[in-house]
């Protein structure tokens, strides 16, 4: 039997998901910064109408999304870390719904291809820890495959917005949202304060 940890946070701070999933066949579907610029841009305008972004990192197979939904939940909270049958609003199914078949719209009838580009489907789990720990594996990500050797080298990622290295103008995630939930539930560990969250 699963032990159920209670969260004493649970009723005082909105509840947090890592959202991910991978192309077809584990095949390399971001080959050009136009295709990482074409699907982060589908994310700005369809993902706030859903969710609040809090950290994402697009990979060349694969993307992680750290948010915090803005609707009515329609799934139970889970602590044991795994995936939750369905995503967590409806409303964050349909934006998911509609960045993946947008993007894939695009790229298929650039590159004169046809069928679905990503896993039919998006998988999701409750992050119920705190999110610094969340940040740091979505943003660690590049390195651990080897791509790079810092995350703020990896130019498809929310590191560097935290980090302050390019400009507001350009940030996709909510660090309002971020530093709040940042701050109610700190960490000892100053790695996982990443960026400008640690200043």
């Amino acid at each position: 039997m699963t032990n159920i940890i209670l969260d004493p946070y649970a009723t005082t701070l909105p509840p947090v998901f890592h959202v991910y999933n991978r192309a077809n066949d584990r095949q390399t579907l971001f080959t050009d910064d136009c295709h990482y610029d074409r699907f982060m841009a589908r994310i700005a305008v369809v993902m706030p109408q859903a969710a609040s972004l809090l950290a994402y990192c697009i990979m060349p197979n694969h993307f992680h999304l750290l948010l915090s939904p803005r609707h009515e939940l329609v799934v139970e909270l889970r602590y044991d870390d795994k995936p939750l049958k369905r995503l967590p609003t409806k409303e964050l199914s349909a934006a998911m719904q509609r960045i993946l078949m947008g993007f894939t719209k695009g790229y298929n009838l650039k590159l004169s291809l046809t069928g679905s580009r990503f896993q039919q489907k998006t998988r999701c789990k409750h992050h119920s820890r705190s999110i610094a720990f969340g940040m740091q594996y979505i943003h660690d990500n590049p390195v651990k495959a080897g791509f790079v050797d810092h995350p703020s080298e990896w130019g498809y990622s929310s590191y560097n917005e935290y980090a302050g290295l390019i400009d507001r103008d350009d940030w996709l995630c909510d660090h309002a949202l971020a530093m709040k939930l940042l701050l109610a539930r700190p960490v000892l560990s100053p790695k996982l304060y990443l960026g400008g969250l640690s200043e």
